[in-house]
């Protein structure tokens, strides 16, 4: 009697520890977007030492890998399976996303990070999973593509510098950046990455007590998967408090991470006759509590800084922060239940003599981008902000996707259940491949991540095997 995938792979704890210990090497060195070189290294010599191909460089640190197909498999389609190297790098308790190296933990069936940090999973895990089902060669597979890409958090910054030819010998291309398994993935949203400035203008502090007003506890998250679950956005939070913060002059206001990073925190340097009262703050909260019940106000005594913001500055900044659209805007009519517009307030603060407010607009159409780039663009010149873009296209989304149709047999095969098709509020890597290679088909999968682009990012284990075995299945299928 033939053995089944599952008896070929070794069972299902087999899986669970390959995985996860592949998943440990390639973390153990830093790799912030446009910081992954290390990692790079990593993973070529995994592909070389391990998997015994001859991995290309380019110079970005894309990486590509062919694979030879089994013994008999030569003439069928070539499937390149892509993810990315670099992760969000949210951080906590004196972390350094360039200089320290996240620890991973497990705890309670959960693979994580220690808390000071997010672990990486949005895309390590899925290149782990990768990885390791093609090391135990126990999977009859036929031509294949590795691609690890750079720089994805960053606007797809990596895909864009991936070489056409690497793209053009595939039938099929399989991203593996999804975050929720038993989902099959065949269109993403636009993204527009918007950083806008303003001279920071300041002047002499009076001699007032100075304050530090603290928001800290919100559970942040990811601006594209997380965006629709009504989070606070704490620098908004702030700013709207000490715009309304009578006789109160700000000396600094920061918060965030990154541009499609939904805040968990911010703080502000205030000088005020006596204490800020935090009751108006704190009842804001209170509208929280479902969504963020951790996020709690603070105000303790500060040294007094030597300047503050002058009166026009801390007015046009705080209308500023507080106009900025953050939240869904408009769900999607195609696929229902899937958010259609959405935009983040992801970072705000100084940066070198300017103030610096960074934001993330998604859409899945053109026009209600454009209607929330119009609303940022005149709130900016309202109020002295100069702006930069960059962007990226959106994967129109099909439901009648072959791959994806593959994917589909394949899980209901193993589990009796059908994959749900559709579109995601993200952006991914293939809708910068489709204008490379416009023949390729693709879609997307991933294993279960929860709260990715936050430092309560986590994945269940006993999860991993169905994962495993739906891309062993696949490239079978496809074979």
């Amino acid at each position: 009697m033939s053995l089944t995938l599952l008896e070929r792979l070794g069972g299902r704890q087999a899986i669970i520890r390959g995985v996860e210990d592949t998943f440990r090497l390639l973390s153990r060195h830093p790799h912030p977007s446009h910081g992954e070189a290390a990692t790079c290294e990593d993973y070529a010599a995994y592909l070389r030492e391990v998997l015994g191909g001859a991995p290309l460089r380019d110079r970005a640190n894309n990486l590509l890998c062919r694979l030879p197909a089994a013994p008999g498999r030569e003439g069928r389609p070539r499937l390149i399976l892509q993810g990315h190297m670099d992760m969000v790098c949210a951080a906590a308790g004196g972390f350094r996303p360039e200089a320290d190296p996240v620890t991973i933990v497990v705890r309670n069936g959960w693979l994580r990070s220690d808390g000071r940090s997010s672990l990486g999973a949005d895309n390590g895990l899925g290149n782990a999973a990768v990885l390791w089902l093609l090391s135990t060669g126990r999977v009859a597979h036929g031509p294949l593509s590795l691609l690890f890409t750079t720089a994805e958090e960053v606007g797809l910054a990596g895909a864009r510098e991936v070489a056409a030819d690497w793209l053009a010998d595939g039938d099929y291309l399989l991203n593996t950046d999804g975050f929720h398994l038993g989902r099959a993935i065949v269109g993403s949203a636009g993204g527009r990455r918007e950083t806008w400035s303003r001279p920071l203008s300041t002047q002499s502090s009076p001699p007032l007590p100075a304050w530090r007003i603290t928001l800290t506890g919100g559970l942040g998250g990811h601006s594209g998967d997380d965006i629709h679950r009504g989070r606070a956005n704490p620098i908004r939070l702030l700013a709207g408090f000490l715009a309304g913060l009578s006789g109160g002059r700000v000396a600094g206001l920061s918060g965030g991470l990154a541009h499609n990073a939904i805040p968990a925190q911010a703080q502000a340097l205030v000088l005020t006759p006596g204490e800020p009262d935090l009751a108006p703050l704190r009842a804001a909260l209170e509208r929280y509590r479902q969504t963020d019940p951790g996020l709690t106000a603070s105000c303790v005594p500060a040294d007094r800084p030597e300047q503050m913001w002058t009166a026009e500055f801390q007015s046009h900044t705080l209308a500023f922060l507080s106009g900025l659209y953050h939240g869904v805007y408009a769900m999607d009519p195609a696929f229902p239940g899937v958010v259609g517009a959405s935009a983040n307030l992801g970072l705000a603060g100084p940066v070198g003599p300017d103030y610096q407010v960074c934001t993330f607009l998604r859409a899945a159409r053109a026009q209600e981008e454009g209607e929330l780039a119009a609303r940022h663009q005149a709130l900016a010149g309202a109020h002295g902000f100069t702006g930069t873009v960059t962007g990226y296209p959106g994967w129109p989304g099909d439901r009648a996707n072959p791959l994806a149709e593959v994917l589909d047999r394949v899980w209901r095969s193993q589990t009796g259940r059908g994959l749900e098709i559709g579109t995601v509020h993200v952006g991914l890597e293939p809708s910068v491949f489709q204008a490379k290679a416009p023949g390729l088909v693709m879609a997307s999968t991933g294993p279960d991540i929860v709260d990715a682009h936050s430092v309560d990012e986590r994945a269940p284990l006993d999860r991993l095997p169905d994962y495993v075995l739906l891309l062993a299945g696949t490239l079978e299928a496809l074979a």
